[in-house]
């Protein structure tokens, strides 16, 4: 069960903003923008990125453990999840989605897919079930402005 509790009246809301609230207006910082240190970090390493890369590469093959586990998690990133093995039928349009779910079910049943998995494929149906019904409503739209213009 959810419990809310409401503020009765405004005098008794909390007054401390966490941070400085931005100025109106003011989009805060600019995307891409870096702080002092990791410019300051780039400009030191600037000429000597290509040395202290093989640096790292000699040290890793020598043994150590930590430069060769920085270059491990580099050339082989953890992945977020297995490949999934399952056969889904080709989809072109809404009614191959149901046959796409009938797939995912089956598997699910058949204990190769996890529930988890099966989420996220669902997920990603759904996302392309609205996005097959956008193209085709603007498709339908499309053809009844075209007729609307003939007729006037």
């Amino acid at each position: 069960m959810l419990v809310r509790h409401r503020l009765s009246n405004a005098s008794e809301q909390p007054s401390k903003v966490r941070g400085r609230p931005f100025q109106p207006g003011n989009p805060g910082r600019p995307p891409g923008s870096k702080n002092k240190t990791t410019r300051l970090v780039e400009q030191l390493v600037e000429g000597d990125a290509e040395k202290l890369s093989r640096k790292m590469l000699e040290l890793a093959k020598a043994g150590n453990v930590r430069c060769l586990e920085y270059c491990l998690d580099r050339l082989l990133p953890k992945r977020s999840g297995r490949s999934l093995d399952i056969q889904l039928p080709p989809i072109k349009n809404v009614h191959d989605v149901v046959l796409a779910m009938a797939a995912i079910t089956t598997a699910v049943s058949n204990g190769s897919l996890t529930a988890e998995e099966a989420s996220h494929l669902v997920n990603l149906l759904d996302r392309y079930d609205r996005a097959i019904t956008t193209s085709d409503f603007a498709i339908r739209l499309e053809k009844l402005e075209s007729r609307m213009k003939k007729k006037f």
